[in-house]
């Protein structure tokens, strides 16, 4: 069977990462599988074995106690999963909720649990300015509208500013312009004050991985979408930027790193770009308001499980990087592209391509097939002489039977 008709097609069938602290179940995800009216969870564990990489092991979810020894970690974060009924449950997102939740609470280790901690209020933090960065925009669309300069100009800095009596003075009472700014929003999409501010908060919710809304060339900020977009592009510099001090077969496992990251970097633009589009005329989202929430939704799955995968293998990296000035360093350097490379994330075919026929993922497959087994030795930088010849052989066959066919039809 070909190799390609095996990669996952679409993001579910991929599945979603699972940050676990077992050994053997790093970069394990969860994937749903439903027949009839049964729904099913399945756990798709890579090199399960610890012998032969890039080989899976697919087991029923509810039978990972049976195959391990799990620490209350980890196994906070089994039953979390164990218990979802719907689809949405297990999307990236959700389930990066339950790890962090796990991790404040039972992680061994005292500082690893203040840091998820941090990360759960800081992303309160996040959905408190994306509502007030909603609000802004509202305010400026109502100034443009009414011609009213100083709401034209307004930033969720100034709404900060005018909330906290830092500027204006004590006297200016925000509850008026809010309620002219909602006033606005109902008039605009033809319903009520009372449902614009019920429908708010479900689309401050929607919207807050990404960050806050942005118009008029201002920088988005907050969201751990973004955040995580921004370091895989630091990640791919810093690749770029190493790729000098490794040997040159691992330089073209870099390219090849890069070569995703570059398809998923694009990937995630493209619907940044649509989610400033669709937010740009933020007072329009009220008068389609399922729709505007289902195309929201829809951004968000797509985002979450393009950028899917990536922190931990970015972690491997960092750490790499941090001891490459060792004694050792550069061989480090190498496993962790290596590692990287193993356990890729990358898009299915069909969601690059809905519509398509390219094969993306097999020609990837290709590519990385040929590499490795090009490669040297990564545990002692040895070559393997019989694989190499074996390799040069086979090419040298192919080029000697092309120069032969020209020949011939010449």
């Amino acid at each position: 069977m070909s190799r390609a008709v095996t990669l996952p097609q679409t993001f579910e069938r991929r599945g979603t990462s699972v940050k676990m602290y077992a050994p053997r179940f790093q970069h394990m995800r969860v994937r749903e599988y439903i027949r009839e009216e049964d729904r099913n969870l399945e756990a798709v564990i890579p090199n399960f074995s610890g012998i032969r990489t890039n080989e899976f092991t697919v087991v029923p979810w509810k039978q990972l106690p049976d195959l391990a020894s799990f620490k209350d970690r980890d196994t906070h974060v089994i039953e979390a999963i164990l218990n979802t009924s719907k689809t949405p449950e297990i999307e990236p997102i959700a389930v990066r909720g339950y790890c962090m939740r796990a991790d404040s609470i039972y992680h061994p280790d005292e500082y690893m649990r203040q840091v998820a901690r941090e990360r759960t209020q800081k992303e309160k933090e996040d959905i408190e300015m994306v509502r007030m960065s909603c609000l802004a925009q509202l305010t400026r669309e109502c100034g443009i509208a009414r011609g009213d300069a100083f709401m034209a100009k307004a930033n969720t800095t100034t709404l900060l500013d005018l909330m906290t009596g830092d500027k204006g003075g004590d006297n200016f009472d925000v509850s008026i312009l809010i309620d002219r700014v909602m006033q606005f929003a109902a008039e605009r999409s033809g319903t009520t004050v009372e449902e614009i501010r019920d429908w708010l908060e479900p689309l401050v919710g929607m919207i807050a991985p990404f960050g806050t809304v942005v118009s008029g060339g201002r920088e988005r900020s907050h969201g751990f979408l973004y955040r995580q977009h921004v370091r895989l592009i630091e990640f791919r510099k810093s690749l770029h930027e190493t790729r000098s001090m490794v040997r040159e077969e691992a330089g073209e496992s870099i390219d090849l790193i890069n070569k995703v990251c570059d398809q998923i970097i694009a990937y995630v633009n493209q619907r940044i770009v649509k989610l400033d589009e669709h937010l740009g005329n933020f007072a329009s989202v009220f008068s389609a308001f399922d729709t505007s929430l289902e195309q929201l939704r829809k951004l968000r799955r797509d985002v979450s499980y393009g950028l899917d995968g990536w922190d931990d293998l970015i972690d491997v990296w960092d750490d790499a990087v941090e001891g490459k000035d060792m004694v050792g360093g550069g061989e480090g350097l190498e496993r962790g592209i290596r590692h990287i490379l193993d356990y890729l994330p990358m898009i299915p075919d069909r969601e690059l391509n809905p519509d398509g026929n390219v094969m993306e993922g097999a020609d990837y497959e290709r590519a990385r097939v040929r590499l490795v087994a090009e490669m040297h030795s990564w545990s002692d930088g040895s070559i393997d002489t019989t694989l190499r010849d074996r390799v040069a052989r086979a090419k040298e066959s192919r080029v000697d039977d092309t120069e032969s066919k020209w020949k011939a039809e010449g």
